[in-house]
């Protein structure tokens, strides 16, 4: 089962959206009433994420952007603008390299996507330490990953902080060990995905906008201007003030630029 939320309108602009880890929908719970006037908006925790089920066949970044072509079949998103930072970021990038013209435009950053990734020792721990990945689930589900959110959500947010009801149902998310298992799973394939990504990006034509969080401490912005360097038609954005959950940080600053990028592009074409 695939957790999803969705504001069909038909003949509006088509705007995917996918959740970060380990968050979930509830993420864009800001943005939802304006983008439900606006676009014919779907959201997605994909596999082993957020509300979704684990699938052990869907861990790595390729597999989920294999994964993610299923997505747009079944809500017949045929063009669609995307939005996706966090793992969203590699999960986009290699589906469009793979892809091309499947999607109109994206909106991605706060991510280690291309080539070695550069952050705070425990992302470069959980991506490239067998160790520190088989600690992180040997305390089983419910202790793993409390322990990975706590510390996620540590370095996440400096301008608010969620309600306790949506960082229960961000908590629920990586609770359950076949799903933690999958979330490390994904972050433990960068080391052979992110090589291919730095040579595939650019061939990627769509229009990519790349944000960061000002003070992102957990990914360092130089993952995303390399990634914005790489891309052959990008900007690149710094969202001031915002911690690494930028699009959550400071949500009012991010959404204007996600419709304002995407208001250029829809004007282009």
């Amino acid at each position: 089962m695939i957790r999803f939320a969705a504001s069909r309108n038909e003949g509006k602009p088509q705007l995917l959206l996918t959740s970060p880890q380990p968050m979930s929908v509830l993420t864009y719970r800001n943005w939802w009433d304006q983008l439900s006037q606006s676009f014919d908006v779907v959201a997605v925790d994909l596999p082993n994420h957020g509300g979704s089920d684990p699938a052990r066949h869907v861990t790595t970044v390729s597999q989920h952007a294999v994964f993610l072509g299923k997505v747009l079949d079944h809500f017949g998103l045929s063009h669609p603008h995307a939005v996706g930072p966090d793992i969203g970021t590699p999960t986009l990038m290699r589906f469009m390299a793979d892809n091309p013209g499947r999607i109109k435009s994206a909106t991605v950053g706060d991510a280690g996507v291309v080539g070695k990734v550069e952050g705070s020792f425990l992302l470069r721990a959980l991506v490239s330490s067998r160790l520190v990945q088989w600690a992180t689930l040997s305390s089983g589900g419910p202790i793993g990953g409390r322990i990975y959110c706590a510390a996620a959500n540590s370095v996440g947010y400096r301008l608010i902080k969620p309600s306790r009801e949506v960082k229960a149902d961000y908590l629920a998310g990586s609770t359950r060990f076949a799903k933690l298992r999958g979330q490390v799973g994904f972050l433990g394939s960068y080391p052979t995905e992110t090589p291919a990504l730095e040579r595939d990006v650019t061939r990627i034509e769509a229009p990519v906008q790349v944000l960061h969080g000002e003070f992102d401490t957990f990914v360092s912005v130089s993952n995303s201007r390399r990634l914005a360097d790489l891309l052959p038609n990008s900007r690149f954005a710094v969202i001031p003030g915002a911690a690494h959950y930028a699009w959550e940080d400071n949500p009012s600053d991010y959404l204007e630029r996600v419709l304002g990028f995407i208001k250029e592009v829809e004007a282009t074409t």
